[in-house]
């Protein structure tokens, strides 16, 4: 698995609204034809996410051959 969400890069909420986040993690989201996206993230979905994954571990893909040899990146 190649993905990454860095928690410690986090952005401030300029135009916040009543019952909005404080501040989101930011990432960038490509697909299948290479398109990328720019996507914000809360603190409950990242939290819903690793509780997800937790709950799932089957669903979790295996460590690429790089990352076997080189470990985590």
């Amino acid at each position: 698995m190649k993905s990454k969400i860095h928690t410690e890069e986090v952005v401030e909420n300029k135009d916040r609204r009543f019952g909005q986040a404080l501040h989101y993690y930011p990432c960038h989201i490509e697909d299948k034809d290479g398109n990328i996206v720019n996507a914000l993230f809360t603190d409950d979905q990242i939290n819903d996410a690793i509780k997800r994954a937790d709950e799932n571990p089957e669903d979790i893909t295996e460590k690429s051959i790089w990352e076997l040899i080189f470990g985590k990146k």
